[in-house]
């Protein structure tokens, strides 16, 4: 279904190309880049639609309709109404308390504690050593 859309828009496209190549231009400068043509084309009425003008919109229209409906088929099929919600087929996530081993009670702290100071004494803070390399 994907790949018959992509080739009738593919089509719609190359079709809507060469009819806006065929169509006339309304000014002698042509595009209505010019001011002369410009102010011309306001006092004179406007003409009615041709053939190739009408063929033109309904190709863009379809354009606009073969594209929407390639834009609704690129989505993801995957329902989802919110992110809090947990996944039905995925793993688990383990716990933080799970990974970290537990450390031993009478296991000694990490960095060694400074010996009090005296009342009217202040000690500089304590510097953690660091492995050379």
């Amino acid at each position: 279904m994907l790949v018959v859309l992509v080739v009738v828009h593919l089509l719609i496209a190359i079709a809507l190309i060469i009819l806006i190549l065929l169509q006339k231009t309304e000014g002698a400068a042509g595009g209505g880049f010019s001011l002369s043509s410009a102010s011309n084309s306001l006092s004179q009425p406007r003409a009615r639609a041709n053939p190739i003008g009408r063929a033109t919109s309904v190709l863009g229209f379809c354009f606009f309709a073969t594209s929407l409906g390639l834009a609704l088929m690129a989505q993801p099929r995957q329902v989802s109404t919110s992110v809090f919600e947990t996944p039905i087929d995925g793993p688990a996530v383990p716990k933080v308390e799970d990974s970290v081993p537990a450390a031993p009670a009478d296991a000694a702290p990490a960095i060694p504690s400074a010996p009090p100071a005296a009342p009217g004494e202040s000690s500089p803070p304590a510097v953690p050593s660091v492995p050379n390399n």
